[in-house]
């Protein structure tokens, strides 16, 4: 038996009219881009901003439309509306997370928002493996959005031999997409296979290509869970997805060489891309039980206000979804407010690091506390290893490595038994907590870091650590932004635009402010010329 609700206030900002969801049967929209609409069954206001009081929604509306039964907050750093004390309106209210997994600081001003408002009820629309933040904040019914997904009626006979990619070219917000469009506008011609690249498409254009081609190509933005991947699948088509963690619960419904095909990298891609293309029988099978598996899993009858009102209501929905699948949810946290906030915006800084590099290597010497690596376990790009002094201690970190089900995806080892010096790119400290004296730890980093590399220090390090980190090479990183800086950063998109970029690989620099208990080091000639991107 479905909740029928009469009156909703929803919060986004978008431009398009096909975007706007069909809730219940009156729904009052809000957001800065919106054009205002009055009908029978849909009012849009627009407001001044983004942050914004209730009031100055509330004084728009009539007596009727102020009792609202149910407010849905489509929340996304720096673009959705924050409309404050909420708590004017006696009814249930649910965030719909959209994007955490790039921009600047996309998850802690949430956090704190959800918080400060007393928001109770999450739905992730793309990246679950982020829920656990929210969950260790005290938002624990929170669960992935099992967004239904249309049902497509194709013949195989009508599609496009070939692969397909649709997606700008260039996007300086998406700087791999953009390397793999020129690898495979390169590489699959040499294998005389047609690639058909289409810029962003209006909605049913996008619907029309994706029900006409065989063999589709994504590329998600940060290692999310797209809900390109199912809808691709319900279109027929063979998806190629990258190599995503399993916290994104990809795995938990689609089994890779089943039901779709992961891949690691750019030359494995084209490999698979070449054998699938020369095996088409064995292709159509892998999409006709993706396809399959789509249908059991994301298509519903179920409107998306029956089930989000299931969900904030009653407290129903498909348990696969739920963020306690994670383990990390699961685990005791014995740690301060200032620490979780600092575990957050190293989680921050360094994903967006791994928006832009196709691989990326970090070595940990954190001695108590294992959050910070397990947090970013979820990154597929990113090569952990956690190093100990002590046996003790490490055999600590593998049980709790293996019970929050991190444990594939962080290596564990004694430092002595390390050989490669200078390999890694990324370095995190931990002094205060430390049982070792700071400065054989600030020594041990430093040879494992290459010579240009960041070193993130959890703790406020001391006068004396702040000598030997200078000795060692590392200077505090300065974040304050300036003309040569802009000037410079559109010079290096241009070079990155057209494949020509002149240096070996783009600068690591963190991009967001540090918080109490979160410093950051730099060396190398990047630590000379940081206006570079």
């Amino acid at each position: 038996m479905f909740i029928i609700l009469d009156n909703l206030l929803i919060f986004l900002n978008t431009k398009n009219k096909y975007l706007y969801p069909q809730y219940g049967k009156h729904e009052i929209y809000c957001g800065p881009k919106l054009q205002p609409e009055n009908t029978e069954k849909r009012r849009v206001i627009q407001t001044s901003g983004t942050h914004f009081d209730i009031d100055k929604i509330l004084s728009k509306l009539n007596e009727k439309d102020k009792k609202i039964d149910l407010i849905i907050l489509s929340l996304e750093t720096g673009t959705t509306c924050f409309p404050k004390n909420l708590y004017k309106i006696k009814c249930p209210k649910v965030a719909i997370i959209t994007d955490t997994f790039h921009l600047m600081y996309p998850i802690s001003p949430i956090i704190n928002y959800l918080k400060q408002e007393n928001i109770k009820h999450i739905l992730c629309a793309t990246q679950p493996a982020h829920l656990h933040f929210f969950y260790e904040a005290g938002i624990k019914h929170s669960a992935l959005c099992p967004r239904s997904t249309l049902k497509f009626e194709t013949k195989n006979n009508n599609r496009k031999p070939g692969v397909t990619y649709i997606g700008k070219k260039w996007n300086s917000s998406h700087p791999r997409r953009s390397r793999m469009i020129q690898f495979l506008e390169k590489e699959l011609p040499k294998n005389n296979i047609p690639f058909h690249h289409y810029n962003r498409l209006p909605y049913l254009d996008w619907l029309k290509v994706l029900s006409h081609s065989k063999m589709i190509v994504v590329s998600s933005l940060n290692g999310q869970f797209t809900p390109q991947i199912y809808i691709i699948l319900s279109a027929g088509a063979l998806c190629f997805v990258d190599k995503l963690s399993s916290q994104t619960l990809l795995y938990q419904f689609f089994e890779p060489g089943k039901h779709l095909i992961v891949w690691n990298d750019f030359e494995d891609l084209l490999k698979k891309l070449i054998y699938y293309y020369n095996h088409p029988i064995e292709a159509r099978t892998i999409a006709e039980l993706g396809k399959y598996q789509v249908e059991n899993n994301f298509t519903s009858t179920k409107s998306l206000v029956n089930m989000i009102s299931d969900f904030v209501l009653k407290n129903k929905i498909d348990s696969r979804f739920l963020a306690i699948n994670d383990k990390r949810c699961q685990q005791k946290q014995n740690e301060s407010s200032k620490y979780f906030d600092a575990r957050v915006r190293l989680y921050e800084n360094i994903q967006e690091l791994h928006l832009n590099h196709e691989s990326l290597k970090l070595i940990s010497l954190t001695t108590k506390n294992l959050n910070s690596s397990s947090d970013l376990a979820d990154l597929p790009r990113l090569e952990i290893t956690h190093a100990f002094y002590y046996s003790n201690l490490k055999n600590e970190a593998d049980l709790y490595f293996q019970n929050v089900e991190v444990d594939h995806q962080i290596k564990t080892i004694m430092l002595d038994d390390i050989q490669d010096l200078f390999a890694y790119n990324i370095g995190i400290l931990e002094t205060q907590e430390s049982c070792i004296d700071s400065s054989i730890l600030i020594e041990s980093i430093s040879i494992l870091l290459k010579k240009n590399s960041l070193l993130w220090v959890l703790g406020k390090p001391t006068s004396s650590e702040f000598i030997i980190l200078k000795k060692e090479g590392f200077k505090p990183y300065k974040f304050k932004e300036n003309l040569i800086k802009k000037i410079s950063k559109k010079i290096c998109l241009g070079f990155l635009k057209i494949g020509k970029y002149p240096f070996p690989y783009i600068t690591l620099k963190p991009t967001m402010e540090m918080v109490s208990n979160l410093n950051v080091f730099i060396r190398g000639w990047q630590s000379k010329f940081p206006f570079l991107y």
